[in-house]
């Protein structure tokens, strides 16, 4: 038997993060790469119109661009193409666009290649939290999702300091080298891929029933059985919430209208929301000109500027790190309540330091770079993990796809404005630049609040049925709702899924009891 079809369990569930995780690293590491190729010497001899603030925010925020129109391609194509085509596609433009870039000898070529690899990287970012999420045992899934998103900040990490130690070259290869090396993610995408079955909701969702059964036998524990309840379960519970979804199934106006039982237009406004506060809280702000703030704001050398990125980012990583530990234990809810109120006073402080940064420059430039790294480690173990795997959990199967890819459009959408405009706003108001990413900050606390139910130690079925619109919970959730809020999996869950279980054990034994019946006519 190959190899490919053995994996069970453990080895295959670390496939299956080791390819999600290298789709995801891409966005990672071409930000950790532009902000340092920004200020390279050689880069600049060559493109200096890149000096201009303006042309210095396209040259970043056109990858954002084509990260766009990838989602939204993924958004048409990717529920007739399957997760791992879609992941498939995505790696096969990136690699155009990464060698357009590396080997780039005019600017135009420059943002072809970015806007080609931004599509590519549309394709498998939108993808690869969602296949992970449909494929992964529920206790495991938030964990393995964080280990999949964690992915960007070590490449980001890696990135930093690559650019570093690649600035000592004296020639082109000071920035094609670095740009070049994206190109190892992509392969160890595609060496992965031969080795796993597709997602089984997916499969459920074809009407592939088989090939779903045999795909859940694999991930759901090593060299399980075909019969063994655990197996049976999951399939049973899987096919259920698709069939009440299928029968409720309705027009998209109708979707648009919010008349659908499953609240489709909620999840897929929670899932972009997300995304949303996750540009707007500053992020991408600081990730692809952190060393021009330094530079620019604060005064240091390029050299220094290019140490301290090296140094924030892997900070940011060790950061990022611990949400594996944390997302299960205190929830998707609490990360993001409290990430809000420490990335607002990164902010603020960040605000004061730079203001008053000419009465002492040294100290209070000390205070602001002190505070950027504040931001940096609050955000890593909160926003910049659990958006993902929010979007990838919220989502009813039928809307999955597109929910996702949604939901991540958004995040390039405004990932896009924040990169386009921070350069002039850097230079234009100074430290009241700031300032807007704080109050933004403070003003997501109450939306997250009341808005969003809390996903952990549930399936992605429990969900289904927290949304459907006999479930008795609203969109506004109340102070004392207890079942939006725990962390535990509530009673109502489980009590649902063992309706769901019973229900589709009830309509296997139907189908088996008429085929009986006409083999007895025939006897």
């Amino acid at each position: 038997m190959a190899i490919k079809n053995r994996l069970t369990g453990p080895a295959l569930e670390i496939a299956l993060t080791t390819a999600n995780s290298a789709a995801q690293a891409w966005y990672g590491y071409d930000q950790g790469v532009i902000s340092g190729i920004l200020i390279s010497p050689h880069f600049i001899k060559l493109f200096p119109q890149t000096k201009k603030s303006d042309i210095q925010g396209i040259t970043a925020s056109c990858f954002s661009l084509g990260n766009l129109a990838g989602c939204l391609c993924a958004a048409l194509f990717g529920d007739k193409l399957g997760r791992k085509n879609t992941l498939r596609v995505g790696a096969a433009l990136s690699t155009i666009g990464a060698i357009l870039q590396f080997s780039a000898t005019t600017f135009p070529q420059l943002i072809v290649g970015r806007v080609i690899n931004g599509i590519g990287n549309g394709f498998t970012s939108s993808t690869c939290g969602m296949y992970q999420a449909e494929s992964c045992r529920g206790p495991r899934r938030g964990k393995l999702s964080v280990i999949v998103v964690l992915h960007n900040v070590v490449f980001y990490c890696i990135a930093s300091w690559l650019t570093l130690a690649f600035s000592y070259i004296d020639n082109s290869a000071q920035w094609r080298v670095p740009l070049a090396l994206q190109l190892v993610p992509c392969f160890v995408l595609c060496c992965m891929l031969p080795l796993l079955p597709e997602s089984p909701r997916w499969l459920i969702m074809q009407d592939r029933r088989e090939e779903a059964h045999e795909a859940l036998r694999r991930y759901l524990g090593k060299d399980l059985p075909e019969d063994d309840p655990i197996v049976l379960n999951e399939l049973l519970s899987i096919e259920e919430a698709y069939a009440i979804e299928k029968q409720s199934r309705i027009s998209f106006k109708e979707v648009i209208l919010s008349r659908d039982r499953s609240s489709h237009l909620k999840r897929l406004f929670l899932g972009c929301g997300g995304q949303f506060m996750q540009q707007f809280g500053g992020i991408n702000a600081l990730n692809y000109y952190f060393p021009i703030i330094l530079t620019e704001n604060i005064g240091l050398t390029e050299f220094m500027a290019r140490v301290l990125t090296g140094c924030n980012a892997t900070s940011y990583m060790i950061s990022s790190g611990l949400c594996f530990w944390m997302i299960e234990r205190f929830g998707r809810r609490s990360l993001m309540l409290s990430g809000l109120g420490l990335q607002c006073l990164a902010y603020v402080m960040v605000a004061i330091a730079i203001a008053l940064q000419t009465q002492a420059p040294f100290q209070w430039g000390a205070v602001a770079i002190t505070f950027l790294f504040f931001y940096y480690a609050a955000f890593g173990c909160t926003w910049g993990m659990v958006p993902w795997v929010y979007q990838a959990e919220i989502n009813s199967l039928a809307m999955r796809t597109k929910g996702s890819a949604a939901a991540t459009a958004t995040n390039w959408l405004f990932g896009f404005v924040c990169t386009q405009f921070t350069p002039t706003g850097i230079r234009n108001i100074g430290y009241r630049f700031y300032i807007i990413f704080a109050a933004f900050n403070l003003l997501f606390v109450p939306v997250v609040y009341f808005l969003y139910p809390e996903t952990a130690n549930r399936t992605l079925e429990d969900l289904d049925e927290y949304f459907d619109v006999d479930s008795g919970h609203t969109t506004i959730i109340p102070i004392g709702d207890k079942a939006s809020k725990s962390t535990a999996r509530p009673q109502e869950a489980i009590d649902a899924e063992v309706r769901r279980v019973t229900a589709a054990d009830k309509k296997v034994e139907a189908q088996k009891g008429q085929i009986t019946h006409i083999e007895d006519i025939g006897n």
